[in-house]
């Protein structure tokens, strides 16, 4: 038992000490003159603001105020762990009336202003989450103390969500710490741990985890001594010049430059949080407060909102696939394989617990596996994400060695080597040849190859799984969890926790060339390069997709993969699918001229990634032996053939089973390619644009270019059913 839940406990035991009122979800309890709410019931892992829990908060606080000789309140969470997480997700996906937003921001701020109200000192004693609503309720409090254990977190990530802080967080944050800081947590929806609030004097004392109510009863003894409701707070230096003078232009002309450029263009909630946070400094502050509940109510109801609310879902919905009964856990994994996506992926493991070792049959990217590691934990270092002695475990667990040796203890094993079936399936038959176990996972890292292939050779086959890491695996969320033909449910459910402890989002996928994520990439990054040698720049292009809302071009992510990897994978999907995805022979000359991309010094753009890369000669030579004139693709056509046909191949990957609905294609697509967020995911943009439009235009591009635009029976179904 923790010593929080102790002293609850003792406090319980104590005669006559404490009365307790009826609520269903809080706890309100009062000992020896100081009440303690606590928001959620014991038996809650996680606590969200609903309404039914708002009404009891605003019950509770009525409560307190009746009650007479108190010396304070303490609001805390059910127990070790957990604040709260800030409102439930559900209400703010069902909202579609701004108005209705409004008085649900209205009535949120309403109950928690009523703790400025009381007479007595309130603290907010936080461990665990205290996100969103939950750092807004504690931001009326006159006292934060916060646990130092590392579940604590504490920020407002409403923009995550499409939305602005709505229950006064915009307002009280901005006159606690200032325009700047204010800015530059709520624009971006930054989290910070317990050390970082303190920095940023969002909490006022940071204690340890066995100290938290003591600490807070603390608090209340020395405001009541100095007969004191609040602790006295100023801004000073740069915070204070940049909030209350002239200068407090430069702040939200920095921030307004910041949010006009990149992705964050797309997103409306920043910029209306930045125009609230500015409101709090020069309106009034009931003024300040209507403002920001309308800004809450006009945001809720986007599309926006709705579509990131939809992925917020679908994550939750992924995490799960890591609680299967049949998962086993990972303690030891084996990483076969030295190059970037071997030495990411085993960089990982050890991060996050697995005692790894890599192996590879060169030392020097076992060397610079080591040093990747070293320069990752380095930056972690840096930003005070982790403690020396927590970076010095982690190394201490990646161990590297130019042999295997003997796996018998080896829960994991996974390949990512070259792209070769038969150098796959040899070193899965010398795995076994080194006593891999056989209930042990046996895993490929390939991007395209078939799984069921390499079960062929392989003893106790159904152990055998794809876990699709993508490039960089640091980075990257989504894995795919590829299904073989013999893969039991056992090894794709271990994969999938696996997935879920690297921090990832997984997808399970059947066995078919490409997989889900190459397999819908490769027409988009076949039809760039077509474009390219038609006449179309590729700045042209990147700036298309760019202004579309991808994360980068399909001419820079070509000088990222690397032209010889997207050889290798359009040769697969050729094999597979001859009818529509036949390479472009831009690949096979950009190979041959050795102009890779950004491996070899660089491809369409320099080493950099800007400027002109060697592979323009290679383009120019292939489009003066087509012997056509240039043609500048328009903004339109460029969407029409890049996109358009990417949507028709996700229908086509779920009409033939590869994933099982269409939340599958949302996510994956979002995650594995970077499709814009904003849109909610492919489906829902599909349908917003209205798939009668989808399938009119590839049947026109089928009837005026290639046949292989011809849409699929199951989107024109779809088109005909909407």
């Amino acid at each position: 038992m923790s010593t929080i839940d102790k002293q609850s406990v003792n406090a319980a035991s104590a005669p006559c000490a404490m009365t307790a009122a009826e609520f269903r979800e809080v706890v309100l309890t009062i000992n020896q003159g100081v009440a303690t709410l606590r928001l959620g019931r014991a038996d809650e892992s996680m606590v969200t603001l609903t309404a039914a829990r708002i009404d009891e908060i605003d019950g509770a606080i009525a409560e307190v105020a009746a009650t007479p000789d108190l010396s304070g309140l303490i609001i805390t969470g059910p127990g070790p762990g957990m604040f709260c997480a800030g409102a439930d997700v559900n209400l703010i996906r069902d909202i579609t009336d701004a108005e209705d937003g409004k008085a649900a921001a209205v009535r949120g701020r309403s109950v928690f202003a009523k703790l400025r109200d009381l007479k007595v000192p309130v603290v907010a004693a936080i461990e665990g989450p205290c996100l969103g609503g939950g750092l807004e309720l504690a931001l009326f409090c006159d006292v934060r103390v916060a646990s130092d254990a590392k579940p604590t977190q504490i920020g407002l990530p409403e923009v995550k969500l499409g939305i602005v802080p709505g229950f006064g967080g915009t307002q009280n944050l901005t006159r606690l710490v200032g325009l700047p800081k204010a800015l530059e947590l709520i624009l971006a929806g930054k989290l910070l741990r317990g050390t970082q609030a303190l920095r940023a004097r969002i909490i006022d004392r940071l204690v340890p985890a066995t100290k938290l109510l003591t600490a807070a009863n603390q608090e209340i003894a020395k405001l009541t001594k100095k007969n004191k409701k609040s602790k006295t707070r100023k801004l000073r230096g740069m915070a204070w010049w940049l909030s209350h003078t002239p200068m407090r232009e430069l702040a939200v002309r920095a921030a307004n430059k910041k949010l006009a450029k990149g992705a964050a263009r797309f997103y409306p909630a920043p910029k209306r949080a930045l125009q609230c946070c500015v409101d709090a400094l020069r309106l009034q502050p009931e003024d300040g407060f209507t403002r920001e509940a309308k800004a809450l109510g006009d945001m809720i109801v986007t599309r926006v909102s709705k579509g990131l609310v939809h992925l917020f879902f679908l994550t939750e919905r992924q995490k799960r696939l890591g609680k299967h009964p049949q998962a086993k856990p990972i303690d030891r994994a084996v990483v076969i394989g030295g190059g970037v996506m071997g030495a990411g992926i085993a960089g990982q493991f050890a991060s996050k617990g697995v005692t790894t070792r890599l192996c590879d049959v060169a030392l020097e990217p076992l060397a610079n596996a080591k040093a990747r590691l070293q320069k990752g934990l380095g930056k972690l270092l840096k930003r005070r994400r982790i403690k020396p002695h927590e970076a010095t475990a982690i190394q201490d667990r990646l161990a590297v060695s130019t042999s295997p040796g003997d796996l018998h203890d080896t829960d994991l094993w996974i390949e990512a080597v070259v792209e070769n079936l038969g150098v796959k399936q040899k070193i899965m038959s010398d795995a076994i040849a080194h006593g891999l176990r056989d209930d042990a996972v046996l895993a490929t890292n390939t991007s395209s190859l078939s799984v069921t292939r390499m079960q062929e050779q392989v003893a106790h086959p159904e152990r055998v799984v794809g876990i699709h890491f993508f490039n960089p695996p640091e980075k990257m969320p989504l894995v795919e969890v590829i299904r073989g033909r013999h893969t039991n449910e056992a090894a794709v459910a271990t994969a999938c926790r696996l997935a879920v402890r690297m921090g990832k989002f997984p997808i399970i996928v059947e066995d078919s060339a490409g997989f889900l994520v190459n397999r819908c990439l490769s027409p988009y990054i076949n039809e760039a390069a077509r474009m390219l040698l038609e006449g179309t720049s590729p700045d042209a292009i990147d700036n298309a997709m760019l202004d579309f809302g991808m994360p980068m071009g399909p001419c820079r992510l070509l000088d990222e993969v690397g032209f010889d990897v997207a050889t290798k994978v359009s040769e697969v999907m050729h094999d597979a699918f001859s009818d529509r995805m036949q390479p472009c022979e831009l690949f096979a000359a950009m190979v041959e001229a050795k102009a890779l991309g950004q491996k070899t010094g660089g491809g369409i753009y320099g080493k950099t990634g800007a400027g002109n890369g060697p592979g323009r000669a290679v383009i120019a030579k292939l489009q003066k032996q087509r012997g056509l004139p240039a043609r500048e693709a328009t903004r339109d056509e460029l969407l029409h053939r890049l996109i358009y046909p990417l949507v028709d191949e996700a229908y086509r990957c779920l009409d033939e089973g590869l994933v099982t609905d269409e939340l599958d294609l949302d996510l994956g697509l979002v995650m594995g390619i970077g499709f814009p967020p904003f849109t909610g995911g492919i489906t829902r943009f599909a349908k917003h644009e209205g798939l009668a439009t989808i399938v009119s235009k590839l049947d026109e591009l089928s009837r005026s270019r290639e046949p292989r635009f011809a849409p699929c029976d199951g989107l024109r179904r779809r088109a005909l059913n909407n």
